[in-house]
């Protein structure tokens, strides 16, 4: 079997695109809190509590969905967990060029983009050691 068929490229793309919507939808909620709380402007897209959570939930939510992925596939769980996250700033680099006029995206983002990477090795490191673990006989 090819190296390429040990990937489950249906468990990377699911995983990146629902990380995405998760991530989205943190930020929308932050901004409809402080809406409702008086403040729109304080969650407005780049400002310091948007760039504040790009930053963590990219990284925070790649590596919870490269852990369950990692569950569920046989081998390779680190490479996965990269690929989600990949695929993950793939998907938005694609949303903000279709939508802004700019290919250029804010630091932070870029910034954001690089944890989204770094959170699914971590959550990929993670699945592996545990799935290392030798499991206890009673």
């Amino acid at each position: 079997m090819s190296g390429r068929r040990r990937i489950r490229w249906g468990w990377v793309v699911g995983a990146a695109f629902l990380s995405e919507v998760l991530v989205l939808g943190v930020f929308f909620l932050l901004l409809l809190a402080a809406t409702l709380a008086g403040v729109p402007e304080i969650a407005r897209p780049m400002s310091p509590l948007d760039n504040v959570d790009a930053l963590v939930s990219s990284f925070v939510v790649v590596f919870l969905f490269a852990l369950w992925v990692g569950k569920r596939v046989e081998s390779n769980r680190v490479l996965h967990g990269a690929l989600i996250g990949i695929v993950a700033a793939l998907l938005f680099t694609v949303m903000w060029i279709a939508t802004t006029p700019s290919f250029a995206q804010p630091l932070w983002y870029v910034v954001a983009h690089a944890l989204k990477v770094l959170g699914g090795i971590c959550g990929g490191a993670l699945a592996q050691k545990r799935a290392q673990r030798p499991t206890a006989t009673k």
